[in-house]
């Protein structure tokens, strides 16, 4: 079994990157224009559906990585009503693989009998969602997808893994900006007055 584990990480490793990244943004809107943010009421239903993804040490962990990159990019966290109101989710699939022995055949004592197998594994997606709180609709998604036995291969910190999910999918977040009476100038965390 360690065997195939370690053909499947190999094959994963060599074959695609360990975390594939997406984003969606709605064009119509501007998000570089809000400033202050805000987390979404968390979903007390979810946590209770799947503790071992959904559990107070990972809540802390994304909210704290996103905050930080946020606020890297010059958006402020807001205790009271504010631009953008942020939500995440964790989504964990049972994968299957396909996996032909290398010689395509089993070799009995008198017969050979063509085999295959089957390779399970979980996959996880972290979503980051953010709306317009007036509206309450969605203008910018961002989501990362990654197999989980990939991912904590060699006890990897699970804290290190969600600051890196967190870090790739708010790469492309844009920068809040600031209009200033030369025009527009980009605001960074260290930079941006209260």
């Amino acid at each position: 079994m360690r065997t195939l584990l370690a053909l499947l990480t190999t094959i994963f490793i060599g074959c695609s990157p360990e975390m594939r990244v997406y984003h969606e943004i709605d064009s119509s809107r501007a998000v570089d224009q809000y400033h202050t943010f805000q987390w979404a009421k968390t979903d007390s239903a979810a946590w209770g559906v799947n503790p071992l993804y959904f559990n107070e040490w990972n809540d802390r962990r994304i909210k704290q990585a996103v905050n930080d990159l946020l606020g890297a990019k010059g958006y402020v966290l807001s205790r009271e009503p504010s631009d953008l109101t942020l939500r995440y989710d964790i989504r964990v699939d049972e994968q299957s693989m396909l996996l032909p022995d290398p010689y395509g055949y089993l070799y009995g004592d008198y017969w050979m009998m063509p085999r295959d197998n089957l390779f399970r594994y979980r996959e996880a997606t972290l979503i980051i969602d953010v709306w317009h709180s007036q509206t309450r609709k969605l203008i910018w998604r961002g989501w990362a997808v990654a197999a989980i036995e990939v991912l904590f291969n060699d006890g990897k910190d699970p804290e290190v893994i969600i600051r890196s999910a967190v870090t790739k999918i708010l790469d492309v977040f844009p920068a809040h900006v600031v209009e200033s009476d030369t025009g527009k100038t980009v605001a960074t965390g260290a930079s941006t007055k209260n």
